[in-house]
């Protein structure tokens, strides 16, 4: 049994697509630990396509009853000093729940495979936790990139806003600093933390530290799915360990590969660095949602609506015959869906994974979707409009970056000019797309087989764990 563990609906859609590739005798299950009514539900209608269930741990933990909790506090405790600690209480009543309620979902279902998008900070602590406690193989298939900057911009955010996770001035954070000094952060505001102290000291006594706490996989997982040679850099920056790392390519460029294999117009414009319609160029613009009131840096222009009727108005004007398609984000307000609605020739919520082959050149907002266009060969216009200036591209020349709106434009306009420039650009991408993914369509396969050897490596340390200590106790009975 393989459990797929997912935070949100965009998470899913890796996932989904490889429990559809598995051999029809191998069982599986989701686990959202998603406390949304909404993206639960969502989540559960995507496991009833794929004839499994959808497990929540929020209902499962409610199950576990407070009498149960008694026995098991030092079961979970790494160490015998974590219960000395004044530990909020209530934390680690709602943790030991989950912690239990995952040990018996992997004992009850028979697990021999977990799978996690990510297992740092943002990763699902109780289950990992539990499946290393059993010795259950964890393997992080992951479903963006993130990295380090991510959170650096979490605390100019934050700081603007005065809600920083400061370490108190007090015994929680004295203990903080003498127990777990790797969860804290020095900045120009102040020593912080991702999580509430007192959370971080309930995780600590119940069994669920974390190695790297500001690495978004800096947790425990046995193995780290590493997509391209883009990816295993941008790891390396990250300082995940050598031996977590697997290069076996992705899921995702599986799915490009089959998108283009399946239509030949689709395959001659890829191979080819060409348009797919000479004579109607397609634009394909991914929006984010909205930070306009969370950003630190103040966006090109006052609000969300304005901006994004300025960069479709911009689009259709790259080109007399422009075919315009908008991939919707779901947190899209109304006043803003009206103004894409009339300005966008397509509005989809088809998976951008299969939008990206069918199109010529893609726009975005330094998204993590954009190295499924380098990998795919198209010209991608990278529009930065909320400064976040991630080093994410850096080694991708190709990619066209720029926070100015006008500047963007124009090199769309430029790129679009000819079918000569479009295919100067389109080459452009194809010098770098190999670092990007691995599109010989056989990703799934490796994918699988590195399951299957790490499972069987596992199931031996299992066994020679019980083999050991029916040793040792056969000594101990034989000497008595």
């Amino acid at each position: 049994m393989i459990v797929f563990a997912v935070y949100s609906v965009s998470q899913i859609r890796i996932l989904e697509e490889f429990a559809r590739r598995l051999p029809k005798e191998q069982t599986y299950l989701f686990f959202s630990f998603n406390d949304t009514e909404g993206v639960n539900h969502q989540l559960r209608q995507s496991a009833g396509k794929l004839n499994t269930r959808l497990e929540v741990l929020q209902e499962l933990g409610l199950k576990i009853q407070k009498s149960t909790l008694k026995n098991l506090v030092r079961k979970f405790e790494p160490n015998p000093q974590f219960r000395k600690l004044a530990v909020n209480q209530t934390y680690r009543e709602l943790l030991l729940k989950q912690a239990v309620a995952c040990e018996q979902l992997l004992e009850q279902n028979n697990v021999d495979i977990v799978v996690v998008c990510e297992d740092g900070p943002g990763g699902c602590a109780p289950l990992i936790a539990a499946a290393k406690r059993r010795n259950i193989l964890v393997v992080e298939m992951p479903f963006g990139i993130g990295e380090m900057r991510d959170y650096e911009n979490y605390i100019d955010n934050n700081a603007q806003k005065n809600t920083l996770n400061l370490v108190p001035e007090n015994q929680t954070g004295a203990v903080l600093r003498e127990l777990a000094p790797h969860w804290i952060k020095q900045t120009p505001y102040g020593d912080i933390t991702l999580l509430p102290a007192e959370f971080i000291l309930a995780r600590l006594a119940t069994g669920m530290d974390l190695p790297e706490p500001w690495v978004v996989h800096g947790g425990e997982a046995d193995v780290l799915l590493v997509e391209s040679e883009a990816m295993e850099r941008i790891y390396k920056r990250e300082h995940v360990p050598d031996g977590k790392r697997i290069m076996t390519g992705s899921c995702y460029a599986d799915v490009v590969y089959d998108e283009l294999a399946g239509n030949p117009a689709l395959k001659a414009a890829y191979e080819t660095s060409s348009l797919i319609d000479v004579d109607r160029p397609r634009i394909l613009i991914a929006l984010p949602p909205s930070y306009h009131n969370e950003c630190a840096q103040k966006p090109e222009f006052a609000t969300y609506r304005e901006t994004i009727e300025k960069l479709l108005v911009g689009c259709r004007e790259a080109h007399p015959n422009a075919q315009v398609t908008v991939s919707l984000h779901p947190a899209v307000q109304a006043d803003t869906l009206k103004v894409i609605n009339e300005l966008a020739d397509e509005v989809s919520e088809e998976w951008l994974l299969r939008l990206i082959p069918r199109h010529d050149v893609f726009v975005s907002v330094f998204s993590s979707t954009i190295r499924w266009a380098l990998m795919c060969r198209k010209p991608i216009i990278n529009y930065d409009m909320y400064q976040f200036d991630l080093p994410t591209y850096d080694t991708a020349d190709c990619v066209f970056t720029t926070p100015v709106l006008q500047v963007a434009l124009t090199k769309l306009q430029a790129i679009l000019a000819s079918s000569e420039a479009y295919h100067a650009a389109a080459q452009q991408v194809k010098s770098c797309s190999h670092e990007w993914g691995i599109m010989d369509g056989h990703n799934y396969d490796r994918i699988w087989d590195i399951l299957q050897k790490h499972k069987k490596t596992t199931g031996s340390q299992t066994w020679f764990r019980w083999l050991n200590l029916f040793n040792m106790r056969s000594s101990a009975l034989s000497r008595s």
